[in-house]
């Protein structure tokens, strides 16, 4: 008796997003009765405690849940689904999404034509209908610093200063890229198996940078395809300062450890260099301006606990986050892939 394969496994990471996961695991379901595709739809739950599980329980019971038994991160989470599902066609999504008619037989379809292809990305529609920018070319230190200094905000459409995240592109047409964000990464399974997913090594950030680069490698090229379309609320990263210190020092950690992974150490040590600069540097304008400035205080004890992070950053400690033992890292919240924090308050 033949097995039912699915076309496409939906791989929603799980962290305190009830309400935006609902609208999420919703809009799957609309897909799903419409006959788009085939679906199974998994969600990997990070310790949840918002009633995420039991809505899923309740409202979704074709949904499969995966407990990870705490908060693990996006790409162990991701990882986890992947081992337990079925489908041609391995999609992660966040769960601050909305899949919109069409963008997953529009993914199904290019892959299925073009078996060269190794992934394809969506594009991101904001709220407002601005369009995200959701493709990259592999980080550079020029990159990092057109970052630190603000210049890819103040000059997006410059093809030296808005390259790494292609912001001189109008993201109107289908194209070859080297990453699309893992908010929305629809991958072949087999070149998800050929390289092993995502690096468990990144607790946050730089996960998707490094699986793209990895595809590549192994022969497996990546498309946006403009015609496909996703809604992302960019509703899972808020917080408090500390949640914020937390998630710019994740970011730096990841970061460090790819240029250190994929790079040089060379380049890794200069990267490190700059950006403990960086977080120097605001903290001590941060601190001039607290007398004139309204939230001022929060900054310093932001930059305060991110300048002592960085500062300790070491390509052996990422091997505390492959274990998940960093208990500080749980508090973030690692189903979100919107992006890096604000490049304003990056370091």
């Amino acid at each position: 008796m033949s097995v039912f394969v699915p076309d496409v496994s939906v791989s929603i990471v799980s962290y305190n997003t009830c309400e935006l996961l609902r609208a999420c695991l919703q809009s799957l379901r609309e897909r799903s009765e419409e006959n788009e595709v085939s679906l199974e739809v998994i969600v990997a739950d990070n310790d949840s405690h918002d009633g995420s599980v039991e809505m899923i329980e309740r409202e979704f019971p074709e949904v499969r849940i995966v407990r990870t038994g705490g908060n693990i991160g996006y790409g162990r989470a991701n990882n986890r689904a992947f081992d337990v599902s079925t489908g041609r066609y391995f999609f992660v999504l966040n769960s601050d999404t909305q899949v919109l008619p069409g963008a997953l037989r529009t993914m199904r379809d290019f892959l299925d034509e073009h078996p060269a292809v190794g992934a394809v990305g969506a594009q991101l529609v904001l709220p407002d209908g601005a369009i995200q920018p959701s493709c990259a070319t592999d980080p550079t230190l020029a990159a990092f610093f057109w970052e630190q200094t603000r210049l890819d905000r103040i000059l997006p459409r410059n093809r030296i200063t808005g390259g790494y995240t292609m912001t001189y592109w109008n993201y109107d047409e289908p194209r070859e890229v080297e990453q699309v964000c893992g908010a929305c990464l629809f991958v072949r399974r087999e070149a998800w198996q050929a390289i092993g997913g995502f690096d468990p090594a990144y607790f946050m950030y730089f996960e998707d940078t490094d699986l793209c680069l990895r595809l590549r490698r192994a022969g497996w090229p990546i498309w946006f395809l403009s015609a496909a379309r996703i809604r992302h609320h960019l509703g899972g990263s808020s917080g408090d300062w500390a949640t914020r210190a937390r998630m710019i020092a994740s970011y730096n950690r990841s970061r460090y450890y790819y240029f250190d992974r994929h790079q040089s150490s060379g380049r890794a040590r200069l990267l490190k260099y700059f950006t403990v600069s960086g977080a120097l540097l605001r903290l001590l304008a941060w601190t001039a301006l607290s007398p004139f400035k309204p939230g001022a205080i929060s900054q310093i004890k932001i930059f305060r606990r991110v300048l002592r992070e960085t500062v300790r950053m070491k390509p052996e400690l990422m091997a505390a986050e492959r274990t998940g033992s960093e208990a500080a890292l749980s508090k973030h919240n690692p189903s979100d892939k919107s992006g890096a924090p604000d490049a304003a308050t990056r370091s």
